[in-house]
């Protein structure tokens, strides 16, 4: 894994951007060991499952960003903002 991140940095809560798409790791579980991601989409089920990718997503170019950033569709904590 790149030496920028540790496994421990993408926890719930963390706000991150790869390929142009920013989103935030959710305390979804899809199985015993799903770390996911809600992208900043107006999609309902936005959703991937990154458990144990963090080194590829790191060398795709994904990165952790700014806690502060604002969404455009979804609140903090990865459902839908109201139309």
């Amino acid at each position: 894994m790149d030496d920028l991140y540790r496994y421990e940095d993408f926890q719930a809560g963390t706000k991150v951007f790869l390929d142009n798409e920013y989103g935030i790791i959710v305390n979804l579980k899809f199985h015993k060991n799903s770390t996911v991601i809600r992208w900043d989409t107006s999609v309902e089920n936005d959703f991937e499952d990154w458990s144990g990718m963090w080194g590829p997503f790191v060398q795709m170019g994904g990165k952790i960003i700014d806690p502060g950033y604002q969404f455009k569709y979804i609140n903090d904590d990865g459902t839908l903002k109201d139309s």
